[in-house]
């Protein structure tokens, strides 16, 4: 059965976004569908940190509110949750505009940096994990990702925003432990697996590309796409964002592991085409090992890749404004990047996981490629992959 994923044009968030949501939701069977009268709901956006709306690296309030609006109509009880990978919980609600819907619609607040011991057996990775306490208490969550590159995963959208389930920093602990992006993939898909949500909503009507997921430029993609399938509706972001979905971890490993639908040929759209959506002059993420990951090439090797020309970040000390969310976020102890001792990253110990870049709240640090990357290897590899493994199915 052909997955169905609904997309609305939209082109600004000005006059709130209520009747766009419901037109979207139309081809779904409404929110009734995915909510009924008393069913507890938690609305799960992308609150990385304290951010404001216009820098696109959060969910926009008005995609939250029109969201939080139909949950109400539905008579559901409407919860609103993330655990932020920086800045306390106040300064993320008030910067992003969050606190100021919970507040107008006398909204609920999940906080989901108190943990819960979990088990999924059919888990990959996340067998045993701790996760946010409410999540378990919910009888629905909807999923309110923002459409995003990311230096370590490519992209971000609908998968990737569920990793907002772990608590506090155990979210860079993780980065330590698995320290690739495939093993990563492999615990984020876990957690879309065992804890799915009902609904998800994409907000790209104006996304981010170049570094994401917080150090990119805003870009605007004029769509909002739902579906009830994460894998389905990334699929069709990522493609609007042109990106190569050969190279984004999570839907190769959900391509491995037959979860979701990776085929464009099984997804239904409604509301628009895929012509109609692709932005073909997004700027996306260029890295070494992207096109190294159609060959089937050992782990090993791509670890070394990983490892050894991978770039390290880098801080402007010109643009720092020494807050330390870059060394306190850095998953290596001791920390691996410190503005008051080095402008660059120890290489020696640097797992290449980027949070400092993520963290930054004045983009004062970039993760620039290589000579190796930029110059050498990356257009000789993508040339050698697509004709070695074929041009991958977009």
């Amino acid at each position: 059965m052909a997955a169905l994923v609904s997309v609305r044009k939209v082109l600004s968030y000005e006059s709130g976004l209520t009747a766009e949501l419901h037109e979207l939701l139309a081809p779904l069977g409404g929110m009734e569908a995915f909510v009924s009268p008393g069913e507890k709901v938690l609305l799960k956006p992308n609150l990385l940190g304290p951010f404001p709306p216009d820098a696109a690296v959060t969910t926009h309030p008005a995609v939250v509110e029109a969201a939080a609006r139909l949950v109400l109509e539905a008579g559901g009880r409407c919860f609103v949750g993330d655990s932020s990978g920086c800045g306390s919980r106040e300064a993320v609600l008030r910067t992003t505009g969050i606190g100021e819907v919970i507040s107008r619609l006398n909204l609920e607040w999940a906080d989901l940096d108190t943990p819960a011991g979990c088990e999924f057996p059919q888990a990959r990775v996340a067998r045993r994990i701790q996760l946010g306490a409410p999540l378990a208490g919910m009888d629905k969550i909807i999923n309110l990702p923002k459409a995003k590159t990311h230096v370590q995963m490519v992209a971000t959208g609908a998968v990737k925003n569920l990793y907002g389930y772990l608590p506090g920093t155990s979210k860079s602990e993780y980065h330590y432990r698995l320290r690739t992006r495939e093993w990563l993939a492999e615990l984020q898909l876990d957690l879309a697996v065992c804890l799915p949500p009902a609904l998800n909503i994409m907000d790209a009507v104006v996304g981010m590309e170049g570094e994401g997921p917080s150090g990119g430029t805003p870009r605007r993609l004029g769509f909002l796409a739902a579906s009830a399938e994460t894998v389905a509706l990334d699929m069709v972001t990522f493609r609007a964002m042109n990106l190569d979905t050969g190279t984004v971890p999570l839907l190769t490993a959900a391509r491995k592991r037959g979860f979701g639908t990776t085929d464009f040929r099984e997804i239904t759209l409604a509301g628009a085409t895929h012509e109609e959506l692709l932005c073909a002059d997004f700027k996306s993420i260029r890295q070494l090992d992207s096109p190294l990951r159609l060959l089937p090439l050992p782990r090993k090797c791509l670890d070394f890749v990983q490892r050894h020309w991978k770039a390290v970040p880098h801080i402007d000390r010109a643009k720092c404004v020494k807050c330390m969310r870059c060394r306190d976020g850095c998953p290596v102890r001791p920390p691996a990047i410190d503005p008051a001792k080095a402008a660059v990253a120890n290489p020696a110990v640097c797992i290449k996981c980027y949070c400092c870049h993520e963290f930054c709240p004045v983009k004062a640090i970039s993760v620039n490629p290589t000579f190796l990357e930029r110059f050498i290897l990356t257009p000789r590899l993508r040339t050698l992959a697509a004709r070695l493994a074929g041009a991958v199915k977009r």
